[in-house]
C-alpha cells in the first residue's frame, strides 16, 4: 500500500535576492513527523510555503495523494492541509473567537462549534481558556491556541513554521507533547522546520537537512548509544568501557543520547565547574566556515565530541591539532532519546 501522502518533483524557485532552492525529490509519509532543518537563509521557509501551496514553484510539481496540485483541486487540496507561521497572527477578541474563525469560514453548522473547540483545547492542554482575552496570553499559551485553531480543521498535513522560537523550555516541553499526540491520534503528518538538529531528531521520524536551498546529508555531531548508570545519586549514559556521560534525569533502559556542539566549552586548562561532564582530550580536527569554527576532540580512542565556537574563542584559545584540552558540558545539554 503507497502511503505516501505528499510528493514534490523538480522543485526549483528562484527569488529576486537571487537565492534560489532546488529540490529534485522529496516525499512524505501519512502519519509521520518530518523535521526540516537548516541555519538561517538556508530555504526552509519558502519550502514550507510551497508544500504548503501557499506560494507556487517557478518550476516543478507537487503530488498530493499520488494527485497532481492543479488550478482545479488547489482550493479542495488547501481546505485538507494547515500552516502555523514562525509568528502565528491571532485575532483581538478571545480564544474561541480565534478557534471558531476556521469553522466559521469552512461553513461547519454553529452547532457544532462549542464541542469541536472544546476538544481542540484539550488536545493543547487549555480547557477553560474559551473566553480568555487573546492579548492576555503567554507566547507558549498563544502558540497552543494557534495550535488549537488548526486542529479543529482536521488537517491531514500540518505545517508549522519554527514553532518553538521565543519558547521557554517548559513550552517547549508542552509543545512536543502536543505535536506527538496530535499525529499518534489523527495519523496527522506533521512537517516542522528548525534551526536547532537535535531537536528535530528528538521530536521526529525523518529529518531532512536544508542548506542553501539544497537537500542535504545531516551531519549526526555527538551522538552516542549507551546504558544507563547510576552512582551515589548521579546518573549517567556509558558509551564506551571508558566514557560515562552524566544526565540529568533517570533512565531505566538502553538509549540514545546527543550533545548539542553549542553546549561544548573548551578549555586549556581543567577547572571547577557546575558542569558535571568534563573530559580531557587530543583535538583531531578544526575547520572555519562562515565565523563559527568547528572543533573535534578525541576523548577515547573510540569516541569524538565536536564542538561549535567562534573564531574569536578559537583565538584566544591558540588551539592546535594534537593539542590537549578539556571538553566541558553540563547534565542538562544531554538530550535523551
Amino acid at each position: 500500500m503507497n502511503n505516501i501522502i505528499l510528493k514534490a518533483e523538480k522543485l526549483r524557485k528562484r527569488l529576486d535576492s537571487g537565492f534560489s532552492l532546488e529540490i529534485s525529490n522529496l516525499c512524505f509519509k501519512k502519519g509521520q513527523i518530518y523535521g526540516l532543518v537548516g541555519p538561517n537563509g538556508a530555504g526552509k521557509t519558502t519550502l514550507l510555503n510551497i508544500l504548503s501551496l501557499l506560494d507556487r514553484p517557478s518550476n516543478g510539481e507537487i503530488f498530493f495523494k499520488n494527485e497532481r496540485i492543479s488550478k482545479p483541486n488547489l482550493l479542495t487540496t488547501r481546505r485538507k492541509i494547515h500552516m502555523i507561521t514562525e509568528n502565528p497572527f491571532l485575532f483581538s477578541g478571545t480564544v474561541f473567537d480565534n478557534i471558531v474563525s476556521g469553522l466559521r469560514f469552512r461553513r461547519i453548522s454553529p452547532k457544532k462549534w462549542q464541542g469541536l473547540v472544546d476538544k481542540a483545547l484539550e488536545v493543547v492542554g487549555l480547557e477553560n481558556f474559551n473566553h480568555r482575552n487573546i492579548r492576555k496570553l503567554s507566547v507558549g499559551e498563544s502558540q497552543r491556541v494557534a495550535l488549537a485553531r488548526a486542529i479543529v480543521l482536521n488537517p491531514e498535513i500540518l505545517f508549522l513554521d519554527e514553532p518553538f522560537v521565543n519558547l521557554d523550555r517548559q513550552s517547549i516541553c508542552l509543545i512536543e507533547e502536543y505535536i506527538r499526540t496530535i499525529q499518534k491520534s489523527n495519523q496527522t503528518t506533521i512537517i516542522f522546520t528548525t534551526h536547532d538538529f537535535y531537536q528535530a531528531w528528538h521530536l521526529s521520524n525523518q529529518v531532512i537537512s536544508l542548506v542553501n536551498g539544497r537537500i542535504v546529508e545531516a551531519p549526526l555531531d555527538n551522538f552516542f548509544a549507551g546504558s544507563p548508570e547510576e552512582e551515589n545519586g548521579s546518573c549517567f549514559v556509558r558509551i564506551s568501557k571508558n566514557i560515562r556521560i552524566a544526565i540529568s534525569q533517570k533512565i531505566d533502559n538502553r538509549c540514545n543520547i546527543c550533545v548539542h556542539p553549542e553546549g561544548i566549552v573548551i578549555s586549556k586548562q581543567e577547572f571547577d565547574s557546575s558542569a558535571r561532564n568534563s573530559f580531557k582530550g587530543v583535538i583531531k580536527s578544526i575547520h572555519a566556515e562562515d565565523g563559527i569554527v568547528r572543533v573535534t576532540i578525541r576523548i577515547d580512542p573510540s569516541i569524538e565530541l565536536t564542538t561549535l565556537i567562534t573564531v574569536r574563542s578559537y583565538r584566544a584559545l591558540k588551539l592546535a591539532i594534537d593539542s590537549e584540552v578539556f571538553a566541558v558540558f553540563k547534565a542538562t545539554s544531554v538530550i535523551i532519546f
